[in-house]
């Protein structure tokens, strides 16, 4: 048998090699993906800055002001602030957050059973809504609003636009834990074979 399909070595190194690659193509769609992502987000927050003022000078509008002064002065502290910022932290946060949620599925063999198998309404209506909800809450606590609802409309795109990706992202780089164990248990037996081979070459006899 050739000496590089029993050295559990070379097989490490070829693996390592790969998984480099792709970590690499990973990070450049990453990034593409939150730059796209972001500016996307800016626009939706300008086009809810021009609606809301819209929406303020109605008579619906006015009413709405009186009787939720509490909401009305979240969405004024949220839409008034700094937006390109705004849009970029909740663009990172939603990937993270995704990736996170995406990578504990994957390891513990969540995914296979609960998010590849679904179509893509299943996966917004089970995955994408409380990924969205998980945004708000943070985004809510990092910039200090005083409800984290009225967040939601601020991470619902960019959380759709990216939680397919961190899933598919976390799919591409980490292995389920049972892919995990049996890796390990060929490396080394890879090499008891390898240092059984060696140690028969040692001791046989030259003829």
């Amino acid at each position: 048998m050739p000496y590089f399909q029993i050295n559990p070595f070379a097989k490490l190194k070829k693996f390592c090699r790969m998984y480099y690659r792709t970590l690499v193509d990973v990070v450049i769609q990453a990034l593409l993906l939150v730059v796209c992502t972001a500016i996307l987000e800016l626009l939706i927050l300008y086009s809810y800055c021009g609606l809301w003022h819209v929406y303020r000078l109605t008579y619906i509008g006015r009413r709405f002001v009186d009787l939720n002064p509490k909401l009305t002065q979240t969405i004024s502290a949220v839409l008034s602030g700094n937006l390109v910022d705004l849009s970029i932290h909740t663009t990172l946060a939603a990937l993270m957050i995704c990736m996170a949620a995406g990578a504990f599925c994957q390891v513990f063999h969540i995914s296979r059973h609960f998010y590849h198998c679904r179509g893509w309404i299943g996966k917004f209506a089970m995955w994408g809504l409380p990924l969205a909800a998980m945004v708000s809450v943070y985004i809510n606590a990092q910039y200090q609003f005083n409800l984290w609802a009225a967040v939601i409309p601020v991470a619902i795109i960019p959380t759709l636009c990216v939680f397919t990706y961190g899933f598919n992202f976390s799919e591409r780089l980490l292995p389920e834990i049972g892919q995990v164990v049996r890796a390990i248990l060929l490396f080394f037996r890879g090499i008891i074979t390898l240092t059984g081979g060696l140690l028969r070459l040692k001791i046989s006899p030259p003829f």
